[in-house]
C-alpha cells in the first residue's frame, strides 16, 4: 500500500475523506495505513487537522515539485471545472492521480496511471459520514490503480467498491442528482410555500422524515401518493391556482404531474 497521500482540496469531499482517513489510522492496524498524509487548501488548517501537512494552494504553486516528492497517490477533490486545470498544473509522473468527480472523464487527466474514485453520497462540511454504507465507483487503467483504489476505499472502511466505466458513471451521477439535488430542492420550495404564508416549516418535517424513509424501502414509485398519482384534477387545478403568482413554479408544477399521470399510465 501507498504511504503518502496528498489531497488536494479541503471543500466537502476532501475534508470527509481526510477526517476519516485520521480516525480510520487511530482506531485500525491494516496494512492500508498510511504514513502521511497531506492537504493543499487555500482554508486555515483546522485546530484538530495537526497530524496533516498544511499546504497553502499559493505555497503549492511556487515549487510543487518539492511537495510531490515522494508522494505515492494524489486524490484530487476540487471542484469539477478545476479537476483539468489541476491535472495539467504538476508534473504527476509516478504518482497515480485520482479524481473523485462523477461527471469527469478519467481521460481528461491524460495520465496512464491515472483514476477514478468517486463516492455516491452527498456531503456536508463537518457533517458525520457512515463511510462503511458508501459506495465507491472505480475507474482505472491498470491493475496497480485499481488495487490502489480498492486499498484506500479499505482504508475509508467502504465495503462497497464497484469498477464502472464513465459512461456508466455519468448516468450514476445524473440519477444522483435527481435523487440528492432535486430532493432537496423540491423540499426548499415546500419550505418557501409555507414561509411564504405565514405557516412554519418545521410542520413539514415529519413528512419530509416519512419520505426519506419510504425511498430506502424499495422501487420509489411504488410509495408515491398524491393528486396526480390519483388523478384528481380538481385538487391539482386548485394548487396550480395558488400558484398562479409563482409561473416558474406554475409550470414545474404542471410537468411533474404530467411526468407522474404518463408513468401512472404507462404501469
Amino acid at each position: 500500500m501507498s504511504r503518502r497521500l496528498l489531497i488536494w482540496g479541503y471543500g466537502r469531499v476532501g475534508s470527509a475523506v481526510i477526517h476519516r482517513l485520521l480516525h480510520q489510522q487511530q482506531i485500525d492496524h491494516s496494512p492500508c495505513k498510511f504514513d502521511s498524509l497531506l492537504v493543499i487548501s487555500n482554508q486555515p488548517q483546522p485546530l484538530n487537522l495537526s497530524a496533516v501537512v498544511w499546504i497553502n494552494d499559493d505555497e503549492f504553486a511556487l515549487n510543487p515539485k518539492s511537495f510531490l516528492q515522494s508522494t505515492d497517490v494524489v486524490l484530487l477533490t476540487v471542484p469539477d471545472s478545476r479537476v483539468l486545470q489541476c491535472a495539467i498544473t504538476c508534473d504527476f509522473d509516478g504518482i497515480t492521480v485520482f479524481h473523485s468527480s462523477g461527471a469527469t472523464p478519467r481521460v481528461i487527466m491524460e495520465k496512464a496511471d491515472s483514476a477514478v474514485f468517486y463516492p455516491l453520497q452527498t456531503f456536508s462540511l463537518g457533517g458525520e459520514v457512515d463511510w462503511i454504507h458508501v459506495p465507491v465507483f472505480v475507474e482505472a487503467m491498470g491493475d496497480a490503480e485499481k488495487q490502489i483504489a480498492h486499498n484506500l476505499a479499505i482504508s475509508l472502511g467502504v465495503e462497497r467498491c464497484e469498477e464502472i466505466s464513465f459512461s456508466q458513471r455519468e448516468k450514476l451521477h445524473l440519477a444522483a442528482v435527481f435523487a440528492n439535488n432535486f430532493t432537496i430542492a423540491m423540499a426548499g420550495i415546500a419550505h418557501d410555500i409555507l414561509e411564504e404564508n405565514g405557516l412554519l416549516s418545521t410542520w413539514i418535517q415529519p413528512i419530509l422524515a416519512q419520505t426519506a424513509l419510504n425511498l430506502g424501502s424499495e422501487n420509489p414509485w411504488y410509495k408515491l401518493t398524491g393528486p396526480a398519482k390519483r388523478g384528481d384534477d380538481k385538487t391539482m387545478a386548485n394548487h396550480q391556482e395558488l400558484l398562479k403568482n409563482h409561473p416558474t413554479l406554475k409550470a414545474l408544477y404542471e410537468q411533474m404531474s404530467g411526468y407522474i399521470q404518463a408513468k401512472n399510465t404507462k404501469a
